[in-house]
């Protein structure tokens, strides 16, 4: 297969359609994983001490617990035919995908909450909400890591890459293609986290305004 065979309209539809899981499983990762977040901060910024060291050590364990060690550890407890996991059992590589991220998830949003109330008692309502374009940047790694995806069987965009550059013998081409698509994940990555910046944007000027309106009125 040449070059230009390998980047096709069917290899660009093919590699939007396993973005769409890599962004699917990420947004899942956000959804379940900054609640706990959320519970993790205040527990960490609780005034009784032995909750707020046992919330810290609960985060400074999920820090340390790598995705692709996860995934691999909910592999053999999650294995293929098992019951655990019900009517779920078909979706059993996008479910290992989401549930491996949520640690990561969980960890760093905690660290955002916590950074983000610290603020709010500081009476720094800006300051605060930069814990909006935080999860963006969250969001993006969570689709950079969902790419491990391809080694437990999940189709999404890396799963599409390897296979289609397989296919392509010459290894000067491959190197072309890999860096090629390589660029087109990045911007499909930069895409998704558009919304984050505009909605920093709108909140920011508000929370500029307000101050400015508090600040004349006194």
């Amino acid at each position: 297969m040449m070059l230009l065979e390998a980047v096709s309209p069917d290899f660009l539809m093919a590699f939007l359609r396993g973005f769409s899981l890599n962004l699917g499983a990420s947004v899942l990762a956000l959804a379940i994983g900054l609640p706990l977040a959320l519970v993790a901060a205040l527990g960490m910024l609780s005034r009784v001490g032995i909750v707020a060291r046992l919330f810290k050590t609960y985060n400074r364990l999920l820090h340390a617990l790598p995705v692709f060690v996860v995934l691999f550890f909910l592999s053999g407890l999650l294995p293929n035919g098992g019951a655990r996991l019900g009517p779920l059992a078909e979706m059993r590589p996008l479910v290992l995908l989401v549930l491996g991220n949520i640690p990561y998830v969980a960890a760093y949003g905690a660290d955002q909450f916590v950074a983000m109330f610290r603020h709010l008692r500081k009476g720094d309502r800006r300051a605060a909400l930069l814990v909006i374009p935080s999860f963006g940047r969250a969001l993006q790694m969570v689709i950079s890591s969902s790419c491990l995806g391809a080694a437990i069987g999940v189709p999404e965009a890396m799963s599409v890459v390897i296979f289609t550059a397989e296919q392509i013998a010459d290894e000067a081409a491959r190197l072309i293609f890999f860096v090629a698509v390589g660029l087109l994940f990045v911007a499909a990555q930069r895409i998704c986290v558009i919304p984050f910046g505009i909605l920093h944007r709108v909140t920011d000027r508000r929370a500029m305004s307000a101050q400015m309106t508090a600040d004349a009125a006194r």
